[in-house]
């Protein structure tokens, strides 16, 4: 088995990879203005410094990721998925404890001295590679309704682990798994069951909401989102600064470093969960425009990219992660706009995070070496990317 696969420039899918530095470099310059600094020349605060380094970290494991084989990782799946299920249970048990403090209520992130790491970030490229991988396994048949069970089973376990601390993070692997059913050939009226489910559970899970102590937090966050009157100095003060920040950018914006809700400090969380907000205000409908399109224009390019692999996995490997990206971006700009309640995760590519970041250009090293990856056998699958791409 070849674990190590000979790279060319000519050959690397440029378009997605473009997309992602220009959606990164317009992130840290909203960062720089979110964390303006007036003593350093250029304003560069501690935020900015960070995400620039991190930057840099990621873009050199993304171009080693890159260099490694599908098949190195179809191989590596299983351990993967299996790390990341035993470092969510090992989360459970110390969580309040020093390597996994309460941060703003929620035990999600692991402290290793001066560092702090999300964990649930790279389970998703855990379970992105399992999910594959067992949609690729000999005798899978993606339009037998149990087979396609068993994928939503791999990514539902993780979630249902996660969703208690960080519920963000748990809503982004539906988008993901799906995504791969549906590039391998899913039946559509198997996917209009799901979604039908989908809202039974949601609806059973608001409901239940109310009588969980331990979540009290989540369903605050749900009614102030449905009547944000009533909590506009307390749990729907995030999503009203918000948006009253994206509004008053109006067409062009207020200019670089000069929105006044961000500069008074008014629009909380504004480097990471919120950054939208400070694209909004400062480059006013053009600017949010440019980021939504940014999105859109990766999920193009991204989805063509993974229909350029010959093998089935690295091909669902792909599309499954496009899947995941435009997912969570869609989540975090919903929210922005007060579409839906406050999750708390960050817009891949743009917001301040370390482990974000690095995730993000690990994920896309996983997307360049699927686009790369020649023909070596599998399940042959009813690719319905292709028609979707074109």
């Amino acid at each position: 088995m070849s674990l190590i696969q000979r790279v060319r420039l000519r050959d690397l899918s440029w378009g997605v990879l473009l997309v992602a530095l220009l959606l990164t470099a317009f992130g840290v310059a909203c960062v720089i203005s979110a964390k303006w600094d007036p003593g350093n020349r250029w304003g560069f605060g501690h935020e900015a410094q960070m995400q620039l380094a991190w930057w840099l970290v990621s873009l050199i494991a993304c171009i080693c990721i890159t260099h490694i084989t599908a098949t190195a990782w179809r191989e590596a799946a299983m351990f993967c998925y299996t790390a990341s299920l035993l470092t969510q249970f090992a989360m459970i048990a110390l969580a309040g404890s020093a390597l996994v403090p309460k941060i703003k209520g929620q035990a999600n992130w692991l402290v290793l001295g001066g560092l702090r790491v999300q964990p649930s970030e790279f389970v998703k490229l855990a379970v992105l590679l399992f999910c594959a991988r067992v949609a690729t396994y000999p005798g899978f048949d993606v339009r037998r309704f149990s087979h396609v069970l068993g994928v939503l089973a791999v990514a539902a376990v993780p979630a249902a682990l996660m969703a208690k601390e960080d519920l963000g993070s748990a809503l982004t692997f539906p988008p993901m798994a799906i995504g791969i059913l549906f590039v391998a050939g899913m039946r559509l009226r198997h996917l209009a069951v799901l979604a039908l489910a989908a809202l039974v559970l949601i609806a059973g899970g608001i409901a239940a909401l109310p009588k969980s102590g331990e979540k009290a937090y989540q369903w605050k966050r749900i009614q102030a989102w449905w009547s944000p009157e009533d909590f506009a100095s307390t749990e729907a003060y995030q999503t009203e600064q918000s948006t009253r920040s994206i509004g008053s950018g109006q067409l062009f914006g207020k200019g670089y470093a000069s929105g006044d809700l961000n500069r008074l400090g008014w629009l909380p969380e504004k480097h990471t969960d919120l950054i939208f907000a400070i694209a909004g205000e400062e480059w006013g409908f053009v600017g949010s425009l440019v980021v939504v399109g940014g999105f859109l224009l990766f999920g193009w390019c991204g989805l063509y990219a993974a229909t350029q692999a010959r093998d089935p996995f690295a091909r669902l490997l792909g599309a499954g992660y496009v899947c995941l990206i435009i997912g969570q971006a869609s989540i975090n700009l919903a929210v922005a706009v007060g579409l839906m309640p406050v999750t708390g995760i960050t817009l891949p590519f743009f917001s301040y995070g370390g482990s974000s970041l690095l995730a993000c250009y690990l994920g896309l090293g996983l997307l360049l070496s699927a686009s790369l990856a020649p023909r070596s056998g599998g399940t042959s699958l009813n690719y319905q990317a292709k028609r979707v791409a074109r």
